[in-house]
């Protein structure tokens, strides 16, 4: 990452309940887990380079879960549902432009501008997790939408699958 002119930062001890995360999500106790937080701020561009920095990992065969982890006051709704149709609707949108940017790089047009919203900080967790993740699945929509009720409160898990 640092060759791609990120600033990596490693700081503090691994916490028992990573780990404990990690075990209940799997159904196995891994040998080792890492935790990866992505600050807010940087463009979304940016957030996909992380992505693609991270799927050497991926193709080593590491499992990479990306996770949307809200901390809200009470009463909150802490998570935006699979059936989301804004979010589904901006993976879709992030498609399709990566699928025209891939038919204009074969084309004879030379030259591309830069769009402003590209150029805009990143100010929302959600859209900095799912920047990364979809680059990590290869710039494609998810193949599996997933979400379940944790319990009564209102907490629940929601999330997008690619797989390799």
């Amino acid at each position: 990452m640092a060759e791609r002119e990120f600033d990596v930062a490693i700081a503090g001890s691994r916490s028992p309940a990573l780990h404990v995360l990690a075990e209940s999500m799997i159904g196995l106790a891994p040998d080792e887990v890492i935790e990866l937080r992505l600050n807010t701020g940087m463009t979304s561009d940016s957030y996909r380079q992380i992505g693609r920095c991270l799927e050497a990992l991926r193709d080593q065969g590491v499992l990479l879960i990306c996770l949307d982890q809200k901390d809200t006051g009470a009463g909150e709704i802490t998570h935006h549902q699979p059936h989301d149709a804004s979010i589904r609707n901006l993976i879709q949108q992030w498609e399709h432009e990566q699928l025209w940017l891939q038919a204009m790089s074969r084309s004879n047009l030379v030259g591309r501008r830069k769009t402003p919203v590209r150029d805009t900080p990143v100010a929302d967790p959600t859209l900095c997790v799912l920047n990364t993740a979809f680059s990590l699945g290869g710039l494609k929509a998810p193949q599996r939408v997933f979400g379940f009720s944790l319990n009564e409160g209102r907490q629940s898990l929601a999330g997008y699958g690619w797989m390799q």
